[in-house]
């Protein structure tokens, strides 16, 4: 039985993940801003699937969870090369941001889409490295600093 099912997407194209009989703190995905819908739907399936994998409970985000988080992604032509950046938001209880997550992949030349390097399996390490990273912090996090933040990647910085 999957743990975690895909119920579909809000009016605002945020994700919804259901709830299932998982351990830890419940966690709510509030949006994830930024990519195409096909990218943006692939990406929830495979975060769905990195938490089903670790147990990780993804509850409704008109639920009660511990944390929420908020995801961007964004895709930048700079000097040549295709910068996909994304970001992760996680906040706790009181709406305060207790840790961020970012990474950044870079590809080579220029396309007309800059979204087109982003295929199946760049979105499957970028939802791994991103659970992995979560798991991480809910398994530890009163050590998480939000203000030691990562560096934002340069795909959201302006030039």
């Amino acid at each position: 039985m999957s743990a975690l099912a895909l119920a579909g997407c809000a009016g605002d194209a945020a994700p919804i993940l259901m709830e299932a009989q998982l351990r830890g703190p419940g966690i709510a995905f509030e949006s994830i801003d930024g990519p195409p819908l096909p990218i943006f739907q692939r990406l929830v399936a495979d975060l769905a699937a990195e938490a089903e994998q670790r147990q990780v409970l993804v509850v409704s985000r008109a639920g009660q969870p511990a944390y929420r988080v908020r995801g961007y992604l964004a895709a930048l032509l700079s000097h040549g090369k295709t910068h996909i950046g994304w970001v992760w938001d996680v906040y706790d209880a009181q709406k305060q941001r207790a840790f961020r997550i970012a990474g950044e992949e870079v590809f080579p030349g220029k396309s007309a889409d800059p979204w087109a390097p982003l295929d199946d399996a760049m979105l499957s390490r970028i939802a791994r490295t991103s659970m992995d990273r979560l798991v991480t912090f809910l398994g530890a996090p009163d050590t998480a600093v939000a203000g030691a933040a990562p560096p934002i990647p340069a795909a959201f910085a302006q030039e």
